[in-house]
């Protein structure tokens, strides 16, 4: 036996061995360099980069707060997102419109990770806000977005914490017509180069629309982009 072979076997081994929580540990690993080479492909550089997502909010948040923004959520959960953009954004003609079936991810979102189908179900509940600017749009992105017409604006922000590849994919596609140079567009799970890094990468390719990348976090899992093109 070869020692490529020889290290194949070993890894079969192995892998009968340890643990579901262990493999997908050692899968992140991977996703994080598969991240780092996605982004130096794509050419971004990073200007910034906050210990967290709610510093990589804040950063945007400041470009934006007293324009007259339509913040777009997809993927809302319990509202903490949305709450912290209802306090950021000071403008009274913002509209602030969150989207989510509230029934949690309609497919499995990780492999041998934690994240199966049914995940973020908070039983149909939506969010209790006090803010008048707020909506939300309870159903399935593609039952909901063919019928939404998007308000006229004048900065677009577009929080996706869609999380998987097709949920992404279908919200790009919608928004595609109003993702012009000055949109930002945020996406939470870049961890996962299968699921939002790839829709985005096919987005751009074929559009041809550009972007910037403005901020991140220290891990790049979370990161706000700019079209400028």
């Amino acid at each position: 036996m070869g020692i490529l072979n020889s290290f194949k076997h070993g890894l079969t081994i192995t892998g009968a061995r340890i643990s579901d929580d262990t493999l997908h540990r050692g899968q992140m690993v991977l996703n994080y360099l598969k991240l780092g080479r996605w982004m130096k492909q794509r050419s971004f550089t990073v200007p910034k980069r906050t210990q967290d997502r709610e510093g990589v909010f804040a950063e945007v948040a400041e470009l934006v707060k007293d324009k007259r923004v339509l913040y777009l959520e997809f993927g809302v959960f319990q509202g903490a997102s949305i709450r912290f953009w209802s306090t950021a954004l000071k403008n009274p003609d913002a509209m602030l419109h969150g989207f989510d079936s509230f029934e949690g991810l309609p497919e499995h979102f990780d492999v041998n990770g934690p994240y199966s189908k049914g995940t973020f179900d908070v039983g149909g509940n939506v969010p209790q806000m006090n803010d008048p600017r707020v909506r939300f749009f309870k159903g399935w992105f593609q039952d909901t977005l063919p019928s939404y017409e998007v308000p006229a604006h004048d900065v677009l922000v577009i929080n996706l914490d869609a999380d998987l590849y097709s949920s992404t994919v279908t919200v790009l596609e919608r928004l595609k017509p109003y993702i012009v140079p000055g949109t930002y567009i945020y996406f939470d799970d870049m961890s996962r180069p299968e699921h939002e890094p790839r829709a985005f990468g096919e987005f751009m390719d074929e559009t041809g629309k550009q972007f910037v990348c403005v901020v991140a976090d220290v891990s790049l899992n979370t990161a706000f982009f700019r079209c400028i093109k």
